[in-house]
């Protein structure tokens, strides 16, 4: 039974699954219920509603909390609790004496001191300072990541996620750390975690760096930090874009790993030019006419997205043969206008490895498209088109909502958790391949769909051709659907295709989204639907690759514009039904997926349609009798159709 939470606008917040929600492994399921308590009890009782200022008392309280088991003051708390002083009278001095860098005068609990006390009530049977630092960090990541709005491009990076990359760059016991937009120190925590099981006992030597310019999760992270790291750990409240390139003497320090998830996002491009400036990619840049080569201006740009000044921050201050793992929006990797990012990467060093994430890997914070760069510095020449290890995992460990496991109990499957290193070669995800296109690297375009032992034997013996060589020896043309605008919709009876409209190889028709005659005879001349004519959307977020195949009963629609219309000639050596039995294949529909650029949420195949590989699956062969069941069911099922329509007569709106 789901309890769905909203704000006072209407705005779902969370939806609480009293069964599954926040189904977290081993020991972290007591501290996230302690965690979801003080959270829903904070959001009901409290003065406080907006999740940020509910995540500003809760990193009071955990400070709070954390100081009275380590530094003493428990008996002030004692005090506060049967009903003495304030809050922010006698608590907070508490906290500044602890805590002087990361409490000050200005600081304030949101909550009442009724509420405050029953939170304090609530967070006594938790031990915060013998915890885990990771059991602290998953269960409060795993409450709060959803809650905050991701107006400032803050997204929690998913620990299996943080686990993977710590694992791929292996840092050394004795090498420094560095995460300039730690939030609440995942990174940092596992990094830590790493080079102690490979200390041989001994405390790493190497230094851990963490920046946030956001104060609440700085001083999360800190606290967090200062249980697993102790002294090691050096946190930062500052805005590393600004901090980093100053004057200050950390900024002359470089660093042997850098792991991070910035924040990102084009609705909160960096405009401040004296930040900019210092920025080679604060400034616009141009190709040349003549060679492929981009090149810096002098003009300082009007604005950037702040993943890609982070992106030059942490090349810029990592070592000669430091390495760096980056997670960034998926429009960076296969972007045309972001080709000199991928200049000025190579003039300094290496790309090893590429990771695609899944689509779901940040929902259900976000829905943007991420994948991971992983770098090697280095003083050597630009380097050509390399060869670079690539892996795709399809599966992250939750769905899109978040919930880690089935409704029967089994946990969702988790890729990031096989992956390995990169250069192992037991490992089955990873492949070595060469990029052959300077500006686009989306690591899954490098991947072809492997194909089952049935596929095997099925299509065994069968000529496989790209569409583009199909299109230029004349068997196909390929064609752009159109828009008829709103306005248009309702108007008459002729079916305006839209990608909803289509399933299991048909398009089903929305009656109020027709058009007249007179729009659908502007459109037909130019569209030339004809029955065997096949539609593929090629635009838009989850139905990318499905098909639908017109008949003499449908054929007579306007088809949208996020369709392409494949025709077959009529010297074409297969038929509408071979091409659509191929279209549909499992290698194939793979293939189509790794042909797919997301640019922030939307994705698109584009002219990389064209690229796709398909069997041709003609004449006589093992799939002579599959495609003639296929054929004959959509045909059969093509006449039924007709048959009842004609016996129910003309749809109408009710």
């Amino acid at each position: 039974m789901a309890r769905r939470v909203k704000n006072s606008d209407s705005e779902l917040l969370f939806e609480l699954d009293h069964e599954h929600v926040l189904d977290l492994p081993g020991g972290i399921e007591s501290v996230a219920s302690t965690f979801r308590k003080l959270y829903y009890y904070l959001y009901t009782n409290s003065q406080a509603s907006r999740a940020e200022r509910i995540v500003a008392d809760l990193s009071l309280l955990l400070l709070l909390k954390l100081a009275t088991e380590t530094n003493g003051g428990a008996d002030v708390v004692e005090r506060f609790a049967a009903g003495e002083g304030t809050g922010n009278s006698i608590l907070l001095p508490v906290l500044r004496t602890s805590y002087p860098g990361l409490v000050d005068d200005g600081d304030r609990f949101g909550m009442g001191d009724d509420a405050l006390r029953e939170c304090l009530k609530l967070l006594r049977p938790v031990t915060l300072s013998t915890s885990p630092a990771h059991v602290l960090g998953d269960a409060f990541q795993a409450l709060i990541g959803p809650r905050l709005r991701g107006d400032k491009g803050q997204f929690f990076t998913p620990r299996t996620l943080v686990r993977a990359m710590v694992h791929i760059l292996a840092p050394m016991p004795d090498e420094s750390v560095f995460d300039p937009a730690c939030g609440t120190g995942g990174f940092l925590m596992e990094a830590h975690t790493y080079q102690a099981e490979r200390a041989n006992d001994k405390v790493p030597r190497g230094k851990i760096v963490g920046v946030d310019k956001d104060h609440d999760l700085f001083r999360i992270s800190s606290a967090l930090l200062r249980i697993v790291c102790g002294t090691r750990a050096e946190l930062h409240n500052v805005n590393s874009l600004e901090y980093f390139t100053g004057t200050q003497a950390i900024a002359e320090e470089e660093y042997d790993v850098i792991l991070t998830n910035p924040p990102f996002g084009s609705r909160i491009g960096l405009k401040d030019k004296e930040i900019l400036k210092r920025y080679d990619f604060g400034h616009q840049w141009i190709s040349g006419l003549v060679e492929p080569k981009w090149r810096r201006t002098n003009i300082v740009t009007p604005s950037q997205d702040p993943q890609i000044l982070f992106l030059e921050l942490c090349i810029r201050k990592l070592k000669a043969g430091g390495r760096m793992g980056i997670v960034l929006p998926e429009g960076v990797f296969g972007n045309r206008r972001s080709g000199y990012i991928w200049d000025w990467v190579r003039s300094h060093g290496k790309i090893t490895s590429l990771l695609d994430c899944p689509r779901t890997t940040f929902q259900p914070g976000t829905d943007t498209k991420t994948n991971v760069l992983f770098f090697e510095k280095s003083i050597s020449k630009r380097s050509k088109l390399e060869h670079v290890y690539v892996a795709v995992p399809l599966q992250c460990g939750h769905d899109r909502r978040g919930r880690t496991h089935y409704s029967d109990g089994r946990p969702y499957p988790d890729d990031f958790a096989n992956l390995g290193r990169p250069n192992d070669r037991k490992g089955s995800h990873w492949r070595e391949v060469r990029v052959t296109d300077r500006e686009y690297l989306v690591p899954r375009y490098y991947v072809s769909g492997v194909r089952t032992a049935d596929e095997e034997s099925l299509i065994k013996g069968a000529e496989v051709t790209s569409l583009a060589e199909l299109k230029q020896d004349g068997h196909l043309t390929i064609r752009k659907g159109h828009e008829c605008g709103s306005d248009a919709y309702g108007t008459g009876d002729v079916p305006f295709v839209r990608t909803s409209d289509v399933t299991n190889f048909e398009i089903s028709v929305d009656p109020t989204k027709a058009v007249s005659d007179a729009v659908y005879a502007e459109f037909a001349p130019q569209q030339k639907l004809k029955p065997g004519d096949v539609l593929m959307v090629v635009d838009g977020r989850y139905r990318i690759g499905v098909t639908a195949l017109l008949t003499h009963s449908n054929y007579r629609c306007i088809v949208q514009s996020h369709f392409r219309i494949i025709s077959l000639a009529k010297r074409a050596t297969i038929d509408p039904y071979e091409l659509m039995f191929a279209l549909n294949l499992p290698s194939v529909k793979v293939r189509i997926r790794n042909l797919v650029f997301v640019q922030s949420t939307l994705g698109t195949l584009g002219n990389r349609l064209l690229e796709l590989e398909i069997p041709l699956l003609r004449g006589d062969g093992p799939w002579k009798d599959r495609v003639t069941k296929f054929r004959e069911a959509l045909q059969e099922r093509d006449n039924s159709l007709s048959q009842l329509r004609n016996m129910t007569g003309v749809e109408c709106e009710l």
